[in-house]
C-alpha cells in the first residue's frame, strides 16, 4: 500500500508535490497547535489552582495550635473534622480524603472514618515523597471512581495531593477532589471554536495555495509547450533547408524546360498554361523559402504591384484546385502597393484553400474583397463553411495547431501567414459576419522598412 502511494506520488508534477507537502505540513502544524491550546489552558488552570490551594492551606495552618495539631499528631485517632470543615468551604468540593504517612486512608468526607490498606495512586505516592500533585482527569480515570460516581455527576475532576510536612518529614497527605467540569467545558468550547476557525483558515489556505500552484503549473506547462514548439520549429527549419537544397535542382530544370516550350510554341492557350505552371513552380520555391522563416524572421523583398491583379491571379490559379460546387467571387479595388507580393500571395492562397476545405464537398461560396483604408490595404476572404468556434480563435495562428483531421493539415499554414504579414508590418485577423467566416489581412500600402527590394 505504502509503495503504491509512493509510486503515485513520484508520478506527480513538482508543483503538485509541493502542494501536497505544504498542505500536510500545515495540517500537522495546526493539529499540534490545537492540542497545545488545550494543554496550555489546562496547565494554566492547574497552576492557578495549585497556588490557590497552597494559599488556603497556609491560611488554615497559620494558627500555632492548628499547626502543632495537624503536624504533630497526624494519626487515625485524631479528630479531622475542624480541618475538613474548613477545606470543604472550597468551591466545588466533592471529597476530602486524609492519608497517613504510610498511605492508609484515615478519613473521607464522603465515606467517613475508615482505615484502609495503602493506596496505589501515583499522585499519592508523589505526595508521600514530599512532592505535591495537581492534575485534571476524567472522573472515570480516578482511583475513587467506584464510590464518587454515586455522589456526583461531575465529568471532570481536579485531583490534589498535598503532603503535610513536619521537620522535613511527611506526616500525612491531604487529597481533595474538586468538580472541574465547568472549567473543562469552557476549555473544550474554546478549543472547538479555535478548531473551527483553524479548519476554516485551513480551507482558505488550501484554496489559495492550490490556486497559486495551479497558476504556476499552468505557466510551467505553457513554457514547456513553448519550448517544444520552438524545438519543432527548429527541426522543421532544418528539414526545410535540406528540402530547399534538394528540390532546387529539379525546379530549375522544370523552369528551364518551360522557357524552352514557351520559345517554340505560338499557341496562346499553351503559353497561358505555361505561365500558370511557371507561377506555381515559383510558388513552390516561395513556400519552401517561407517555411524556413519558421526558424528565423522573414525578410520581405518589396516591389510595386497591383493588389487587384495579384488577387485575380491567385483566384485563377486556385480555380483548378477546388471543388466545382464552390463559387469564387471577387470585389477588388485596383491599387498599386509597395510590398512583398510573394508574401501576400501565399497568405491569400492559404486563406482561399482553407475556406475551400471548410466548405468541403457541399455547395458553397468564397468571396475575396479588397479595399484601401487610409494608408493600408485590407483584404478579406469570406466563406460560408462550418465556421470557427470562439474558443479556438486565439490559437488559430499558433504553430502546429489545426482543426483538420490527422493527415489533412500540419497546423503550420496560418502560423507562417502570421509571420509573413507581421514581417510586412501588417495585421492578420479572423472574424465572423452573419453566416460567413472571415480571414483577413491589413498591410501598409508602402512597406516602411524593406530589407531588400526588387523591381
Amino acid at each position: 500500500m505504502f509503495k503504491k502511494i509512493r509510486n503515485r506520488f513520484s508520478e506527480l508534477t513538482l508543483t503538485k508535490k509541493f502542494l501536497i507537502i505544504a498542505i500536510c505540513i500545515m495540517f500537522i502544524f495546526l493539529l499540534i497547535m490545537n492540542m497545545m491550546i488545550q494543554y496550555h489552558f489546562k496547565s494554566y488552570f492547574i497552576s492557578r489552582e495549585r497556588q490557590h490551594f497552597k494559599d488556603s492551606l497556609q491560611s488554615i495552618l497559620r494558627n500555632r495550635v492548628r499547626f502543632f495539631t495537624f503536624r504533630k499528631s497526624w494519626n487515625e485517632n485524631m479528630d479531622f473534622n475542624p480541618l475538613v470543615s474548613i477545606l470543604k468551604r472550597e468551591k466545588d468540593i466533592i471529597d476530602v480524603i486524609l492519608y497517613s504517612a504510610e498511605g492508609k486512608r484515615l478519613y473521607s468526607l464522603v465515606r467517613g472514618n475508615k482505615v484502609e490498606s495503602p493506596s496505589k495512586s501515583g499522585g499519592l505516592q508523589k505526595a508521600l515523597s514530599g512532592e505535591s500533585y495537581f492534575e485534571i482527569n476524567d472522573l472515570s480515570n480516578t482511583e475513587s471512581y467506584d464510590y464518587l460516581k454515586n455522589v456526583t455527576d461531575a465529568r471532570y475532576v481536579q485531583e490534589i495531593y498535598y503532603p503535610v510536612m513536619h521537620k522535613g518529614e511527611v506526616q500525612g497527605v491531604i487529597e481533595v477532589y474538586k468538580d472541574f467540569t465547568d472549567v473543562m467545558n469552557a476549555i473544550n468550547n474554546t478549543r472547538y471554536q479555535a478548531a473551527g476557525l483553524t479548519f476554516f483558515g485551513f480551507i482558505i489556505y488550501i484554496v489559495v495555495l492550490s490556486w497559486i500552484v495551479l497558476k504556476i503549473e499552468k505557466r510551467e506547462r505553457k513554457l514547456q509547450e513553448e519550448v517544444m514548439k520552438y524545438q519543432k520549429l527548429s527541426l522543421l527549419g532544418q528539414f526545410a533547408s535540406k528540402m530547399a537544397h534538394e528540390i532546387g535542382t529539379p525546379i530549375h530544370v522544370i523552369m528551364g524546360n518551360l522557357d524552352l516550350i514557351e520559345e517554340i510554341t505560338e499557341d496562346n492557350t499553351i503559353r497561358k498554361r505555361i505561365d500558370s505552371v511557371s507561377r506555381q513552380v515559383s510558388k513552390i520555391q516561395t513556400i519552401i523559402k517561407n517555411y524556413l522563416y519558421l526558424s528565423r524572421k522573414p525578410e520581405p523583398l518589396s516591389s510595386k504591384f497591383d493588389i487587384s491583379e495579384l488577387i485575380e491571379n491567385v483566384v485563377e490559379d486556385l480555380s483548378f484546385a477546388i471543388s466545382d460546387k464552390i463559387e469564387i467571387k471577387t470585389d477588388t479595388q485596383s491599387c498599386i502597393i509597395y510590398s512583398d507580393s510573394g508574401f501576400i500571395e501565399q497568405v491569400l492562397y492559404n486563406f482561399v484553400k482553407n475556406a475551400s476545405d471548410s466548405i468541403g464537398e457541399k455547395d458553397g461560396n468564397i468571396f475575396v474583397k479588397s479595399y484601401k483604408e487610409d494608408d493600408h490595404i485590407v483584404i478579406k476572404v469570406y466563406d460560408d463553411g462550418k465556421g470557427v468556434p470562439e474558443e479556438i480563435k486565439e490559437r488559430l495562428f499558433d504553430p502546429f495547431f489545426t482543426t483538420k483531421k490527422t493527415g489533412k493539415g500540419t497546423g503550420l499554414g496560418l502560423a507562417v501567414c502570421k509571420d509573413l504579414i507581421e514581417a510586412l508590418n501588417g495585421e492578420i485577423f479572423c472574424d465572423s459576419e452573419d453566416k460567413y467566416t472571415i480571414f483577413g489581412i491589413k498591410v501598409p500600402v508602402r512597406n516602411d522598412a524593406p530589407k531588400n527590394t526588387r523591381s
